[in-house]
């Protein structure tokens, strides 16, 4: 039986960590009080061991164990009806764990090629055996130090690996070394050459990869969704669930890495009917999505920096980049390009492998041409302007891209590119390198930059986030007005977010930074003092501007000094330069965590400030929090609140934004003064507003006006007008906010 609720806010839920479906089920009170209309999860399939955020799926048509498996769902979905709320679920289509406690692969190692599943995934067996790069040392050193051993029957032989069982070929030797049950260096060497996998040294063996990866992280592997037999097996609980009115919306994780996310989307529409989907995409400035595409819209990424850039305060941001002129990169773009250069040439070498191999067989390219093929596919991918081109869905190549052509290969690659528009056939070479190398590009993109840059061109934190850029400008209000009402037409129903489990900071967080913009002289005073700190612990500048930034978003935050320190260390192994995840620099590491508590005590200390700044400064935050709420939950489109953000929540990159959230912290009395309970109340407030005028709210024309005072947003339909009046955030007096309704 269908059944749909009118969407008018989604609360999204972090699974694990303490969180399971029946914890879900017993928040939905709050939820209806809250006057959330969604409970929107995160991946509830069945994960590999200890996943903390479930986006590592090992069977897609399971729910985890862990979480309550099918039961607790069920419960879950006839609770939430019954509170008239909806559920939505993160779904993750493009790949899965790479690992043998996934059924799927442990078949494939033991039977190659030849396995049922072996077309699930994308694996190139031209290149050599399936490889897992995970020893520590070489195959010798770990069977000398005992972490390998023979197991299992004749039937069903298996070698363990650091505890971790690998299936066998039923070959003589593997069941000769069971019954036996030894192993020696020449046996296992032996083993292994007969193996449809292989193993070796974590740090030198990437080269032996060959199957699709989530960016550069091995442990989890492309699923081909191209393959409609494959999107049938790993779609079939979603679909069972949707026909049954349990699921009311559809969040698709990664569309990017799709071979033709266009194809999957029309595909998964056409099996889920008419319920909701939101594409998780994020685009750039001047970026569009295609308007085939058969989606509610995105998940939100789009919202939040219309929001940052007008609640900046130019005069500060232009200070805030003085103070670090000379101490980050002076160009995003040249930067982008060095960082992306270093990534084809190490992190992601295997898939501009990929690439150049599509690319050599879509030209018949003579094995002598085929490292100039390799370059010029890497040349214009350090290039390319955006996340990604749909050419390999039949979009026209759009004309910004005839200007990265160039005579030779890299002119050819550009014709290729158009060609797959009209290259339909399966199997086609011209849209099958469309599709690799926009499988390349959505994740260099995202690595060089929001994993990279945005954490050495650090001026302004706020701008450095999912869907921004670092070098942004502010924006006034009637440019902000016109975004939404573009957006009204566009994506009526498109997700509005300001936080998520993916953003680099919360938008509490950013609104600290974004109110230390409206104070030039102190931002100023505190930077410039922060660079001197960060020399005297023998730092470049940029971590003492960086580490200030971040202390101020945690200032009286639980916790600080030691969530500061782990996120400093991460920030520096992201930035790639003093650390990296692969080699980290313990002892900079260390010297960084020392600067940020430094910095931590002299924010909390008032340094740098008189008081009376200082409180001006608190105030002004408040009202930058606020000013956020009352920008989204009023916008064209749907609200997306971020578990527990209905409170005050400053959180910075994950694994902090993703934290237990103290439910229970939700719904306790305070003064009504307080900014919890004003931020509590507000959004209370205006979700009930919405559930009043869902159709105002999410179809009806917008208008931000700045009067006097206040900022007013006029919503309209048709005889419904809604007007929300907000004290201007950056006024000099708490002001007051009310909401009329003329009908």
């Amino acid at each position: 039986m269908t059944y749909s609720p009118p969407f008018v806010a989604t609360y999204r839920l972090q699974l694990r960590n303490g969180m399971d479906l029946d914890q879900a089920r017993d928040l939905l009170p709050w939820l209806s009080e809250l006057g959330a209309s969604h409970l929107y999860l995160s991946p509830l399939f069945h994960a590999a061991s200890g996943s903390t955020h479930g986006y590592d799926v090992i069977d897609p048509n399971a729910v985890d164990p862990v979480l309550g498996g099918e039961a607790a769902f069920i419960a879950l979905s006839d609770a939430a009806r019954t509170a008239g709320i909806g559920l939505v679920l993160d779904i993750v289509p493009n790949h899965m764990a790479f690992t043998p406690e996934n059924p799927f692969v442990a078949d494939i190692l033991r039977h190659g090629r030849d396995s049922r599943f072996a077309h699930v995934f994308d694996i190139d067996w031209n290149k050599g055996p399936l490889h897992f790069p995970v020893l520590d040392g070489t195959v010798g050193d770990v069977l000398a130090s005992g972490q390998i051993a023979v197991v299992g029957t004749e039937q069903d032989p298996a070698l363990t690996i650091y505890a971790e069982t690998y299936p066998l070929r039923l070959t003589p030797l593997a069941r000769q070394l069971v019954e036996e049950g030894g192993l020696d260096a020449p046996a296992l060497t032996a083993l292994l050459s007969e193996q449809w996998w292989s193993v070796g040294d974590w740090r030198e063996t990437a080269d032996a990869i060959i199957h699709r990866r989530f960016f550069n992280i091995t442990g989890l592997i492309g699923v081909m969704q191209e393959d409609p037999s494959v999107f049938e097996l790993t779609h079939r609980w979603i679909v069972e669930h949707v026909r049954a009115g349990r699921i009311q919306g559809l969040r698709v994780d990664h569309i990017d890495g799709l071979a033709r996310p266009g194809d999957y989307l029309r595909r998964l529409r056409e099996a889920v009917g008419t319920v909701p989907v939101w594409a998780e995409k994020i685009v750039k400035p001047g970026e569009d999505i295609p308007e085939s595409w058969p989606i509610e819209g995105m998940t939100g990424y789009e919202f939040m920096t219309p929001v940052t850039r007008l609640l900046t305060n130019g005069t500060g941001l232009a200070v805030m980049r003085d103070a670090a002129a000379g101490a980050v990169p002076a160009n995003m773009q040249a930067e982008v390009r060095t960082v992306r250069r270093q990534l084809l040439g190490g992190a992601l070498a295997p898939e501009l492998r990929r690439v150049e191999t599509a690319a050599s067989a879509a030209m018949s390219a003579p094995a002598q041409t085929r490292i100039g093929v390799a370059e010029a596919v890497a040349d214009l991918a350090v290039n390319w302007p955006v996340y990604r081109s749909y050419a390999a869905d039949g979009c026209p190549l759009a004309p910004r891209f005839e200007a990265l052509r160039a005579p030779g290969l890299p002119g050819t690659l550009i014709d290729l590119l158009h060609g797959a528009e009209n290259d339909t056939e399966k199997g086609g070479t011209a849209r099958n390198f469309a599709g690799r190398f926009e499988q390349l590009t959505g994740a260099l993109t995202a690595k060089s930059e929001e994993d990279t840059v945005f954490f050495r061109m650090i001026a302004y934190l706020p701008f450095c986030e999912v869907g921004a850029e670092p070098d942004l400008t502010t924006m006034t209000v009637g440019q902000f007005s016109r975004v939404m009402q573009e957006r009204s037409s566009q994506w009526p129903l498109g997700l509005n977010t300001l936080s998520t489990h993916d953003t680099k900071r919360s938008a509490d967080a950013r609104a600290a930074v974004v109110a230390l913009s409206h104070f030039p002289g102190l931002a100023a005073r505190l930077l410039s003092a922060a660079g001197e700190r960060a020399r005297s612990h023998d730092l470049p500048p940029r971590w003492g501007l960086y580490a200030l930034q971040s202390a101020l978003m945690l200032r009286g935050e639980p916790e600080a000094p030691e969530r500061l320190s782990a996120h400093l260390s991460k920030a520096m192994r992201e930035a790639k330069d003093l650390s990296q995840h692969e080699a980290p620099d313990e002892q900079a590491e260390s010297r960084l965590a020392d600067l940020g508590r430094e910095l931590l005590d002299a924010v909390a200390k008032g340094e740098g400030g008189e008081a009376d700044e200082w409180s001006r400064f608190d105030r002004r935050r408040e009202q930058i929090v606020l000013a956020q709420v009352v920008l989204q939950l009023t916008a064209p489109g749907i609200p997306d609140i971020y578990q527990g953000c209905e409170l005050p929540a400053s959180n910075l990159t994950d694994p902090d934004n993703r934290r237990a959230v103290d439910f229970a912290r939700l719904t306790q009395v305070e003064s009504a003064s307080s900014l919890s309970a004003r931020k509590r109340n507000l959004t209370r407030r205006i979700l009930h507003l919405r559930h009043s005028y869902a159709d105002l709210f999410t179809r009806g024309d917008y208008a931000l006006i700045e009067e006097p005072g206040c900022w007013r947003i006029v919503r309209t339909l048709g005889s419904k007008v809604v007007v929300v009046e907000m004290p201007l955030p950056r006024g000099t007096s708490p002001g007051e906010w009310q909401i009329s309704v003329f009908e």
